[in-house]
């Protein structure tokens, strides 16, 4: 995902302007979850409330993406892999400042709550996949076009960050986006599944077992929850089991491209990304969610959560390969 890539974030699509002021160089300097996004915050606003875009963008600037500059060029803008970044991080932002009176008196709040979560499931889910790092690399910041992403800082190093104005805006359910994450920064460190499944070469099987798997890991550390709850989306929740054979069939069709494919990126905006309109007619958008969810419980008839962390992802996608098609002959 980003959390549930492209899903929970139907709000960033947002106007659009030209022109940037950052330039995203390399720096040291980028926040930990020790620090309070709350005071950052605090001191933009401060200096950015009622005033026109260019002053506010002058004291994001400063306040805000300054301190961290390499977290906020290679995680939230990916400066390295959008050659638009620059007009995408105004588009994002002008968007993001007109919602912030709103947002405003309640980020401090969230920031607590978030910290709080990640201090009761960070030890669960070590106890449930003991190699995992008791202190993961977690950074918590604002940023208006994702809620929580996987990530690669310009020295190598992985990072799990939160965006605690978007959690705020969606009103996302803590108790099941933190594990989720959580997973996938594991993975990624232990399974090499990079970017959550969306990587280059792999087929879309990929991030459906990837996205199936961190959803089934939520279920599990934060039991309770129907799978509407646990994609954050009401309607996938809907989904009777009796369409499972069917929607399995027709995944298969477009299993032959890429996750990443500049000739036929249609195939994975279909089942995994969110719009205002639907992408298949009969189906929610991000159908590839609960999808991956089901394959999962049906691998896990056969083999342990262990047993399928571990695997690779080109054995991932022979799995999912064997298992929809299996799933797709249920009568």
């Amino acid at each position: 995902m980003d959390f549930l890539r492209g899903a929970r974030i139907a709000f960033a699509l947002a106007v659009g302007v030209v022109g940037c002021c950052l330039c995203p160089t390399a720096s040291a300097a980028d926040e930990s979850a020790g620090s309070s996004v709350a005071a950052s915050f605090a001191a933009f606003w401060q200096a950015a409330k009622g005033r026109p875009f260019a002053q506010q963008l002058d004291a994001w600037d400063r306040d805000i993406e300054a301190p961290r500059r390499d977290l906020y060029a290679s995680v939230v803008w990916e400066a390295s892999q959008h050659q638009d970044w620059q007009a995408r991080r105004l588009r994002f932002l002008q968007a993001r400042f007109a919602a912030y009176p709103a947002l405003a008196v309640d980020i401090p709040t969230e920031e607590r709550a978030l910290r709080g979560v990640l201090d009761q499931q960070i030890p669960r889910f070590h106890r449930v996949f003991p190699d995992a790092d008791l202190q993961p690399p977690v950074q918590l910041l604002l940023a208006p076009n994702f809620d929580a992403k996987s990530g690669v800082l310009a020295d190598g190093r992985p990072v799990l960050a939160f965006a605690v104005d978007s959690l705020l805006l969606e009103k996302a359910d803590l108790g099941i986006v933190v594990p989720h994450e959580l997973f996938h920064l594991y993975h990624a460190k232990h399974a090499g599944f990079s970017n959550d499944g969306v990587m280059p070469g792999v087929a879309l099987t990929v991030p459906l077992f990837e996205e199936g798997l961190a959803a089934y890991v939520s279920s599990q550390l934060s039991p309770g929850h129907d799978d509407g709850a646990l994609l954050l989306q009401a309607d996938l929740g809907d989904i009777p089991a009796s369409r499972l054979a069917g929607i399995a069939h027709r995944f298969l069709a477009d299993a032959r491209f890429k996750a990443i494919d500049s000739e036929h990126p249609e195939a994975f905006k279909k089942w995994f990304n969110a719009a205002a309109a639907p992408y298949q007619p009969g189906l929610p958008n991000r159908t590839g969610y609960w999808l991956g969810l089901q394959v999962i419980r049906h691998l896990r008839r056969t083999c342990s959560l262990k047993q399928i962390a571990a695997w690779t992802p080109a054995q991932a996608d022979a799995k999912v390969r064997v298992a929809l098609g299996e799933l797709a002959r249920i009568p």
